[in-house]
């Protein structure tokens, strides 16, 4: 079962939330080549990780009238700032529903942009998970991106500590029995560049899945 958060402050984490209701993988795009792919793709939602400023309209109409949701990583946008006068342009050119960040002070305003924001949180110890989730927690942010997303034990960990918070799984998934042990512990949805997974029905994620003897 999907684990989601029951109560959302915005209408996008809301509609975020409903898209991994319908399928649990996010298609996560490196190379915008790929694009047409996860457009095509079950996938409901779409992690745009690198373009160029230049393409920035024309990936955003093609995201939209595929009825997909997109979020845009600020800080691999060839050409654009890493301030808010870049948030503001990429808000008005690509219309996304929401912004991927590392960064805090992003956060609050994208949100002031009517963008959801994703944070990034990179676990490397039992310290960098503890000053992860007190930073999501600083920034009151609505979805956060756990990376990598093979650490069941650290996704529930954030799950315990932020209940009411969408929580992804990315990083290092390509199997469907990863993403559903990332989903049974309290992932809302997990990130992959795998195209496989893209493609699978959802049913596909639902296991259970027998352990190796």
């Amino acid at each position: 079962m999907i684990t989601v958060a029951d109560r959302r402050q915005s209408k996008g984490a809301a509609a975020l939330a409903d898209a991994l209701r319908v399928h649990p993988v996010i298609a996560s795009v490196r190379d915008e080549d790929r694009l047409p792919e996860a457009i095509a793709s079950h996938c409901r939602a779409i992690f745009l990780l690198s373009t160029s400023i230049q393409r920035l309209s024309a990936v955003g109409d093609a995201v939209a009238a595929a009825g997909k949701l997109l979020f845009i990583h600020l800080d691999f946008i060839g050409g654009l700032g890493r301030d808010e006068e870049a948030l503001e342009y990429l808000a008005e050119t690509a219309r996304p529903l929401g912004l991927i960040t590392t960064r805090t002070g992003l956060v609050q305003a994208a949100r002031r942009l009517g963008l959801t924001p994703l944070q990034r949180l990179f676990l490397l110890d039992s310290q960098s998970l503890a000053t992860g989730i007190e930073a999501a927690r600083s920034s009151r942010a609505e979805v956060v991106e756990v990376l990598p997303g093979i650490v069941p034990r650290a996704v529930g960990a954030i799950r315990a500590q932020l209940p009411h918070t969408l929580i992804i799984a990315g990083g290092l998934v390509r199997t469907p029995e990863e993403v559903a042990q990332a989903l049974r512990a309290g992932a809302s949805g997990v990130s992959t560049s795998s195209a496989a997974l893209w493609h699978l029905d959802p049913a596909a994620f639902e296991g259970p899945f027998r352990s190796d003897p």
